[in-house]
């Protein structure tokens, strides 16, 4: 992993002319292929074909940025090339190796003007950083420092987000006044306030909003709140298309053997597409989940998704016997799911 100190360049300086325009000449290249490609896609995508049968033809590209990385020299365009093979290589259906990560991360500073061409890059880039501290320093830098308003925000927001998941109130909190007050008519200063209306909806010591749905087993079984009245209740929205939510699954299954005997029961609520799309995946005995399903018609704008703020899964909840939520969010996911059971059920 690439841990040497920021290069000098991320202390900003000006750029020669012929080197600023030829790098933004590099940034605005990309932005128009890109375009272009969406419109392909769409187009693909209007006469029936496959997702997976679209290609974008990006290799050319890649290929000369790689040639003209070899012989360009000035800082500045060299930036620029680096930050656009980042950005293309997925799309061209390479993978992103870490030797490019390190070598972007070595070449652009905080600062660099390259940043503006996708503010989620630099995230991404500063994933490859083995200190935290590094890694930190460098997104203030950015996020304080850089020209473009537009690279600013969007880490704004990510450190919201930070604050938000890891339930650090004075983060999320200074985050959301600086978005408010220098952002507030972007999509994702909307979508700041929203998380916390939604989160509003199942805080802790409310009662959990009410529903009625049918048993994906038994239709003519429907669950309520009261039919779980006594016990724990796990709500689990989850979806088989969901990478995050399959990854739940084994710390699941383990919880749901040691609780169960203790009054933890689980309720699943699918957001597939199709209900039929469910039994093939539970068919696997490693991913069976022996308790209770439910399948939500319309998912996402489902009145349940509206009533329960739920706008991503995985979201697990937990009901206690007397009907008020006792958590929710981060303390039932991975490791921390066995803790939070053992918290309010005892040790199994």
């Amino acid at each position: 992993m690439f841990c040497a100190p920021f290069p000098p360049a991320q202390v900003a300086t000006t750029a020669a002319p012929d080197a600023a325009k030829d790098a933004e000449a590099v940034l605005n290249e990309v932005r128009t292929r890109m375009k272009a490609v969406q419109e392909a896609y769409t187009l693909h995508i209007s006469f029936g074909k496959s997702r997976a049968s679209f290609d974008p033809h990006l290799m050319p590209m890649m290929e000369s940025f790689d040639a003209r990385l070899k012989a360009e020299k000035r800082r500045e365009v060299r930036q620029a090339l680096l930050v656009a093979k980042l950005y293309i290589a997925p799309r061209a259906g390479i993978k992103v190796t870490p030797e490019l990560q390190q070598e972007v991360m070595a070449e652009l500073p905080p600062t660099s003007p390259a940043w503006s061409l996708e503010p989620r890059l630099l995230l991404y880039a500063v994933g490859s950083l083995a200190d935290q501290r590094m890694a930190d320093d460098y997104l203030a830098k950015a996020r304080e420092n850089h020209a473009d308003p537009s690279v600013r925000g969007p880490l704004i927001y990510n450190q919201f987000q930070e604050g938000f998941y890891t339930k650090n109130e004075a983060l999320w909190k200074g985050a959301l006044e600086k978005l408010d007050k220098e952002y507030a008519k972007e999509p994702y200063t909307k979508e700041a306030h929203g998380m916390l209306e939604n989160a509003a909806k199942t805080a802790i010591g409310i009662v959990a909003p009410a529903f009625s749905i049918k048993s994906l087993e038994d239709p003519k079984t429907t669950f309520t709140n009261a039919s779980f009245a006594g016990k724990y209740l796990l709500l689990d929205f989850w979806a088989t298309w969901c990478g995050p939510c399959r990854g739940e699954m084994p710390q699941l299954h383990a919880a749901y053997q040691k609780f169960k005997g203790k009054g933890l029961r689980v309720l699943s609520l699918s957001f597939d597409q199709k209900v039929e799309d469910i039994a093939p995946y539970r068919a696997d005995p490693t991913h069976a989940m022996p308790w209770n399903h439910a399948f939500v018609e319309d998912g996402f704008r489902s009145p349940l998704a509206d009533a329960y703020g739920v706008r991503g899964i995985p979201k697990p909840v937990l009901v206690g016997p007397d009907g008020k939520i006792l958590a929710t969010e981060t303390d039932l996911r991975g490791r921390n799911l066995e803790r939070t059971l053992e918290k309010f059920l005892g040790k199994p």
